[in-house]
Order: C-alpha cells, then sequence, then structure tokens
C-alpha cells in the first residue's frame, strides 16, 4: 500500500499530472469491487495507483511469471497471474484473482484487454465481469478521458496535463447469471461509452 501511494502521488506529480476527478467518493464507498478502467495510454497504471491508492491488485499474462525482470517485480507487488491460452480451463484460472478479492482487495482491471491508439472504446472482454461475479462484489467503472495527453501511444516523453475522470455508479453483481452475462457488459460498456464520449 505504501508503494501504491508513492507511485500514485509521486508518479503523477513527477509527470505534471493534475487529475480532476469526478465522483471521486465512489472510489472508496464500495470495497473491495471490480474497477475498470479504459486503457489508451502507457501512464495508465500510475493514474491507477493515484487514484485508488491502496488494497488493490491487477491480474497479468502467466507468461510474465517466467520473464526475468518483470515475473519477481509482479510477483512482489501482489499481481495475480492468469493463463489466457487454455480458454475451457477460464473459471479455473480466475480463481487466483476471486479470492484476492475475497481477502478484501480490489481488482483494477483494462477490459478491453489491450492500449487502444484511438478515442474509440475496445470491445470488453469477459474477464473482469466473470470475476466480479463469482466474487459477488460490484463493478465500477473509471473513465480516464485523455492519458494520451501525458504520454500517447509509443511516445517516451512525458507532458504536463489535466487528466479527466469521471467514476461511474457502481453495478452490482449479485444478480447476474452466465445466461445475463453478456447483457449485463453490453449495459456497463454503452455506459462507458457515452460517458467517454461526454468528456
Amino acid at each position: 500500500n505504501r508503494s501504491l501511494d508513492l507511485w500514485g502521488r509521486w508518479g503523477t506529480r513527477a509527470a505534471g499530472i493534475r487529475l480532476e476527478v469526478e465522483h471521486s467518493e465512489r472510489l472508496e464507498n464500495a470495497r473491495p469491487a471490480v474497477f475498470i478502467m479504459n486503457h489508451r495510454s502507457g501512464i495508465d497504471p500510475i493514474l491507477a495507483c493515484a487514484l485508488l491508492r491502496r488494497d488493490i491488485f491487477a491480474v497479468v499474462k502467466h507468461e510474465f511469471r517466467h520473464n526475468v525482470l518483470l515475473g519477481p517485480a509482479f510477483a512482489f507487488a501482489g499481481v495475480v497471474f492468469v493463463r489466457r491460452d487454455k480458454p475451457r480451463e477460464a473459471a479455473r484460472t480466475l480463481e487466483p484473482a476471486v479470492a484476492a478479492i475475497r481477502a478484501g482487495r480490489s481488482l483494477a482491471i483494462t477490459p478491453e484487454g489491450t492500449r487502444h491508439a484511438t478515442s474509440i472504446l475496445g470491445p470488453f472482454k469477459k474477464g473482469a465481469f466473470q470475476i466480479a461475479m463469482a466474487a459477488g462484489v460490484p463493478v465500477i467503472p473509471i473513465v480516464v478521458a485523455n492519458a494520451e495527453d501525458v504520454l500517447p501511444r509509443r511516445g517516451w516523453i512525458m507532458r504536463p496535463a489535466t487528466v479527466r475522470v469521471s467514476v461511474l455508479e457502481p453495478t452490482s453483481t449479485r444478480h447476474w447469471t452466465a445466461d445475463t452475462l453478456e447483457r449485463e457488459i453490453e449495459v456497463i460498456r454503452r455506459a462507458f461509452e457515452a460517458r467517454l464520449a461526454s468528456l
């Protein structure tokens, strides 16, 4: 938690980032939760630390566990490694993330799964929502309008900027089922897309 706080405070300060956050109280009032963010900049992890500050973890591909540098660093940071090469075992691979949430930590994840070069919101993958449903916690969308103003795709130099953020209302997952999951995801995605367009 101390490292998360330092990364968030000093990372944004070093980059000259000023955060304008709408409904910041929603980041605290419904934890643990699954926080979903759109992903358009390499600065996004620092923004997540600055916004969420404590008791969070991320999910990364299992392949990173064997990376000489990133593997130990990610393990120390408490990330959860999941396999994406065995779709039939998807439910079992998500169990460590569900266990971490039940232990009191919140998941910060980008449902698009990869960084996008344009302002268009990419398709949402199911993993984040399956985890939230299995753990019985809400999904809280964090809409980041312009992180690429600080660090654009393929950029190397961070530029001072005001980053606009809107935190949408928590969505309960307690009545979700496997049959309704895709519909629930689409409802959240449309709300996310509409707020992103308005920002």
